[in-house]
């Protein structure tokens, strides 16, 4: 007792006992006997990460597209026939020209051969394919009229009524369909033409395809899945192709530039290939501006379309400036086809994407709920609208499945300004902020959230 307070009992009101004060003394005194709060979660699972898991559904939804284009994609052509003519002395000028056209021959050639009815001359330092994968300088006797062999060619039309440049060959080819066979080197061309013109739009479509999809899946939501991942493959798809227009702008000229460093036909020198990453970096980081964005526009999101776009540019200049050093360090230049280095570069630009994607998420978030309890146990859920809806409808933001006490729309989560707040929808289906049952309530970082069987942990970017 004393003078204020003569009768020594305490009264506190219903407003001071709501407080925030007497909120914070709560979760410091669970925090002090080591009941789980947001200083002591340990059950943050890594597999939920967004960064890790966009990562790898980029590298899955690239390699989809290698394995769509790749059959119609020839670094050099293949060519597949009995030798009809066998000519050791034809050879071509170091310089061919035909009206505005000109080919200058980075090697010499060492006579020519006919397979197919088309003329094909040997490059200086004719390269057999050996069985085991490697190559060998090809012993000209092994050329012989009759004799069947697969010819990797670089193909020039135009040039003097079409120059083909044989510079690989397999004495002991697998057998062709009939069909695949008589395709000439025109038609090959063109379909190799047609395929690098979707290259840029299918890679992008089929990234913004699985970005656009894996949240709905995740959250087992049918609906969302179908509808983000069909708006990840259009705007991927329009995007790639205007993209690929821009991307060239940047790319031609420094590949040309970084080209005509070489020197007798060697490899490219250093300044040249660092003239060849910055320009297929730019190239892809113009693609990624497409390839993260079917997400935010699936869910009319401003928050989660300016994440696509930062984390698609950065992605795409960072696995961009990676693809030339995968293809010509670590694999080698001596090789037809970059069908290998091609599939493990496209991968690398789709995980770059998903992971950029991710990580600009991480970085800029403002607030997020983790689920500390419940069937996606450790994963977070950003809260990337103004008005977030829980329930066990498939149609709600954050969908609470298998859960007979989850009403459809159980719970809103509003944010206003910099301040959110939680609202029960329904009076008989209780939202447990704290342990404690509210109809509405400010969220404050830490709040423990509880709906039906599930708890979440509420977190801010600034405490």
């Amino acid at each position: 007792m004393n003078e204020t307070n003569p009768t020594g009992i305490i009264r506190i009101t219903k407003a001071e006992a709501e407080s925030s004060h007497v909120d914070d003394l709560l979760k410091r005194q669970m925090s002090m006997r080591g009941e789980p709060g947001v200083t002591r979660d340990r059950r943050r699972k890594w597999y939920y990460q967004n960064w890790l898991v966009f990562a790898l559904v980029g590298a899955l939804g690239a390699f989809a597209a290698w394995a769509m284009i790749e059959p119609f994609f020839d670094d050099e052509l293949y060519v597949q026939g009995a030798i009809t003519h066998l000519n050791p002395d034809d050879a071509l000028p170091e310089r061919v020209v035909e009206g505005d056209q000109a080919l200058v021959l980075r090697r010499g050639t060492q006579g020519s051969l006919r397979i197919n009815g088309e003329r094909i001359y040997l490059l200086e330092g004719l390269r057999e394919i050996l069985p085991g994968g490697g190559t060998a300088i090809l012993d000209p006797a092994e050329l012989r009229e009759g004799r069947t062999v697969g010819l990797y060619v670089e193909f020039h039309p135009g040039v003097a009524a079409d120059v083909a440049l044989a510079a690989f060959v397999v004495l002991h080819p697998k057998p062709m369909s009939p069909e695949r066979a008589q395709m000439k080197l025109g038609q090959l061309q063109a379909r190799t033409n047609s395929a690098a013109l979707m290259l840029f739009p299918l890679v992008a479509g089929m990234i913004g395809l699985f970005l656009g999809a894996i949240d709905g899946v995740v959250c087992r939501l049918p609906r969302r899945a179908l509808l983000s991942g069909a708006v990840g493959l259009l705007v991927g798809l329009v995007g790639g192709f205007l993209s690929y227009i821009f991307a060239n702008l940047a790319y031609t000229p420094l590949h040309q530039l970084a080209v005509g460093q070489m020197q007798g036909g060697g490899p490219l020198g250093a300044f040249g290939f660092a003239v060849q990453m910055v320009g297929r970096s730019l190239a892809w980081g113009v693609a990624g501006l497409a390839m993260g964005l079917g997400q935010g526009f699936a869910l009319r999101s401003q928050r989660l379309l300016i994440y696509g776009l930062i984390g698609g540019v950065m992605g795409g200049l960072f696995g961009g400036l990676l693809f030339d050093p995968i293809d010509l360090i670590l694999l080698g230049p001596d090789k037809p086809s970059a069908h290998l280095s091609r599939l493990i570069g496209l991968a690398v630009v789709g995980a770059s994407v998903g992971g950029m994607i991710g990580l600009v998420e991480l970085l800029a978030r403002d607030a997020w709920l983790r689920m500390t309890q419940g069937p996606l146990t450790g994963k977070e859920f950003l809260l990337f609208k103004d008005v977030m809806s829980i329930g066990a409808s498939p149609r709600s933001d954050v969908y609470l499945f298998n859960d007979p006490q989850v009403a459809k729309l159980h719970a809103s989560i509003r944010t206003v300004g910099d301040e959110c707040e939680i609202e029960a929808r329904e009076s008989t289906a209780p939202v447990l902020l704290n342990n404690r049952a509210v109809q509405r309530a400010r969220l404050r970082h830490g709040d423990n959230i509880t709906i039906g069987r599930t708890s979440f942990i509420f977190q801010r970017r600034k405490g």
